[in-house]
């Protein structure tokens, strides 16, 4: 079987350039995925990369773009403000003329402009959370969040979250972050987690993971489900 090629080109997001990787055809369903936040993208980079090229096999664009301060974008990230981030998801939106939304981790935090669309999220997360993932993946202790999270993340200058250097601003606006309450949403979570669900998949949290990795279980387990929600 021909592996599909990824093809590489730019949207426009606050007067910049910003990168997007796309699989698929130009014609039928156009997904947008909106990725994983820090060290969690690079985590489920390779997952998201086989789950856009099986969606491709089967006749669904998908396109991953990266927002301002990330990947391949020429912002430098202590410049990048949650906003930014914000519009970021819409521009891209518009770019790919997306039908379909799929929002994984941290990025459920910024799909509240995808109402009108299909969305999907996977394993979302609240902010608060995610931070305190982060954080405790620095080898701080397990100890009351605030106090560590003071000390560790929301001074007055830039900080180290995740492995990216970020103002305290842009921290705290992860922090303050919940999941908008947007009825149409379907939501898929792994079988071992908690929380409400429309969907259950099985395969590893490989955001946990120390390296990034991916896993054909969970590759095919998305795939499924997000063809059965877009078709």
């Amino acid at each position: 079987m021909t592996v599909p090629a990824p093809r590489f080109w730019q949207y426009e997001s606050l007067g910049a350039a910003q990168p997007i990787m796309s699989f698929g055809p130009d014609s039928g369903p156009q997904l947008l995925i909106i990725p994983p936040l820090f060290e969690e993208l690079n985590r489920t980079r390779k997952l998201l990369t086989d789950v856009m090229r099986v969606l491709s096999a089967q006749g669904v664009a998908s396109h991953l773009p990266d927002l301002p301060g990330t990947g391949e974008s020429e912002t430098d990230l202590v410049d990048a403000k949650w906003a930014d981030w914000r519009h970021a998801v819409t521009d891209a939106a518009t770019a790919c003329q997306a039908s379909a939304v799929f929002a994984v981790r941290g990025g459920c935090l910024l799909d509240d402009g995808m109402a009108s669309k299909l969305l999907i999220r996977f394993s979302p997360v609240e902010g608060k959370r995610l931070i305190r993932d982060l954080v405790r993946s620095r080898s701080l202790n397990d100890g009351d969040f605030d106090s560590v999270a003071q000390q560790a993340v929301f001074t007055d200058g830039p900080t180290i979250l995740g492995g990216y250097p970020i103002t305290s601003a842009l921290a705290c606006a992860v922090r303050d972050a919940g999941i908008a309450d947007i009825g149409t949403a379907k939501t898929l979570r792994l079988e071992t987690e908690n929380g409400d669900a429309d969907g259950r998949v099985s395969g590893p949290p490989l955001w946990r993971r120390a390296e990034p990795s991916g896993s054909d279980e969970l590759t095919a387990a998305l795939t499924f489900a997000i063809m059965d929600w877009v078709d």
